[in-house]
Parts: C-alpha cells; structure tokens; sequence
C-alpha cells in the first residue's frame, strides 16, 4: 500500500516538475515582475516559492528513512498561502491533495490494522477455547471408551465363562445317563 503511495507521489512529482519545465521561459518586456518569482537573495529573510517547493519535495523524498508528509504539507501550504501566483501552486496543490489522501489512507489502514488485531486476538481466544472444549470431550469419550472396553472384557469372560458351565453341564448329563 505505502509502495503504492510512493510511487503515486512520485508520478505527481514528475508531472508538476515537467508542468513547470513547459511554463514560458522567457518574460515579455511588458509584464511585470511578480514577487512570488523572485530569486531569493543571500539576505532575504523568508524562502521563496521554489525553495518552499523544493524542500517540500526533499521531505518527501528522504531516501534513508520514511518520507516526512506532514513537513511536506506543511511547507506547500505555506507555498500557496504566501505565493498564491506562483507557478508552483498548482503542483503544490495537487501534492496537498495528495497528501491528504495518503494521511487517509494510513489512518484507514491504522484503523483496519487496529481491527484485524482484536479479530487475531479474538479468534485466539476461541481457539483456545476450542482446544479446552477439545480435550473435555476427548477426555469425557475416552473414559467413555474405557467403561465399554472393560464391559466388553466383562462380557467376554461371562461368555467364557457360560461356555465353560455349559461344557460341563453336558459332560454331567452324558454321567448321568
């Protein structure tokens, strides 16, 4: 799912990084020059549009460790609100949305996560209990199995033993005669 997100993310970075590679290059002599586009000089105090993107884009893309979405956001929603006509806006924007997406899409998944626990937990605990319930009747027909082995034993020796009277109840009446 998050590999998923990833590589969403990383199509919309491409988009809106080639969004602004077709942008005009060049400026017409008539228009004037826009303080959202501004180069940020050694002294500026806030960082300009692109430098808000940018480092937008580098908390998402933290190789080592998990991308910082909450950064992110936080610097492209700073990017609309101080540069709302910049170029940048409308990829800042599609990133927003993006992101918000994928925080509902990790609470959703903490959420079926959180879920599928107490489902585990619980199907454990009926297994248990199936496996005590188990034993009780394994242990209820087993003695069961006992009572009728040693009836059967019983029965046995009382079949023998009826042979053995019966045997000598003719040897008694062939004497007699």
């Amino acid at each position: 799912m998050l590999i998923r997100n990833k590589a969403l993310i990383c199509l919309v970075i491409m988009a809106v990084m080639l969004a602004g590679c077709a942008t005009k290059a060049v400026k017409s002599n008539n228009e004037p020059a826009r303080p959202a586009e501004k180069l940020s000089g050694i002294f500026s105090k806030e960082p300009s549009d692109k430098e808000l993107f940018n480092e937008a884009l580098s908390y998402l893309t933290n190789n080592p460790k998990e991308p910082n979405y909450n950064e992110a956001k936080v610097r492209l929603e700073s990017l609309v609100a101080q540069f709302p006509e910049s170029k940048w806006v409308a990829g800042a924007r599609a990133l927003i949305s993006t992101l918000d997406r994928i925080a509902a899409l990790q609470d959703a998944l903490t959420s079926e996560k959180i879920k599928a626990h107490g489902t585990q937990v619980k199907l454990a605990k009926e297994i248990e209990s199936l496996r005590g319930s188990d034993k009780q009747v394994e242990g209820k027909y087993s003695a069961e199995i006992n009572r009728l082995q040693q009836e059967n034993e019983q029965l046995k020796n009382d079949i023998r033993q009826l042979k053995n009277l019966e045997i000598r109840l003719e040897k008694r009446e062939k004497m007699l005669r």
